[in-house]
């Protein structure tokens, strides 16, 4: 009689992101819990004591990254999400490969940072607009992965998108980054210049070096 109404809730930008985002904090939880029993020694946790089964339903977000010289880094292991990007196996591809050439310097500082003085690592990227399709934002989170001698040459990494499924076979650009010791190796202050602040007071933007 007098006709249906039908509203279509939208959830809270905050509620978005923690559910888009909550694979990245169940990895973070697991890494975590093997770096509080290797923390015992003063040592990172290793890549040997990586487990598929602890990861559990999240091994789609996560994967590995090896290190092959001072700046770079290929894929090592890569689940789905990492795939979907690529537009195929992402397994032994640089890990540059899956951003846009611009963000190549900066990814470079970022990765050197994690695997020299064993930084915990959080990234913040995007996918650009095609069309009348929006962009996506996501989340990256590198873990440094230690050796008996305490060197870090593997990073296990996590990747999520913000309330939307993960875009397909786009470069990725790097909105962000923030890096935060593990208490293990030795640490130095960023170097100012190299970050700005963002309105979020946890995210610095790496900021291009001057050629």
């Amino acid at each position: 009689m007098f006709g249906e109404h039908f509203f279509t809730a939208r959830l809270p930008e905050s509620e978005v992101l923690q559910r888009g985002y909550a694979p990245l904090k169940r990895i973070e939880a697991y890494w975590q819990s093997l770096h509080d029993a290797e923390n015992l020694n003063h040592q990172l946790s290793k890549r040997q004591d990586i487990d598929p089964r602890g990861i559990g339903q999240d091994l789609r977000n996560a994967f590995i990254l090896e290190r092959i010289s001072a700046d770079i880094c290929r894929i090592r292991v890569s689940g789905s999400v990492l795939n979907d990007l690529a537009g195929g196996s992402a397994r032994g591809l640089p890990f540059a490969r899956l951003f846009e050439t611009g963000a190549h310097k900066a990814l470079a500082r970022i990765v050197t940072e994690s695997f020299d003085r064993g930084h915990l690592a959080r990234l913040t990227i995007g996918t650009p607009r095609i069309g009348l399709q929006p962009g996506t934002v996501g989340e990256m989170r590198l873990f440094p992965l230690g050796t008996e001698s305490g060197e870090v040459t593997r990073l296990l990494g996590a990747v999520a998108f913000a309330g939307r499924k993960a875009p397909v076979a786009r470069a990725l650009s790097l909105r962000g980054a923030q890096h935060q010791s593990v208490g293990v190796a030795k640490s130095a202050p960023l170097e100012a210049e190299r970050f700005r602040p963002t309105h979020v007071p946890y995210l610095r933007v790496l900021c291009e070096e001057k050629e």
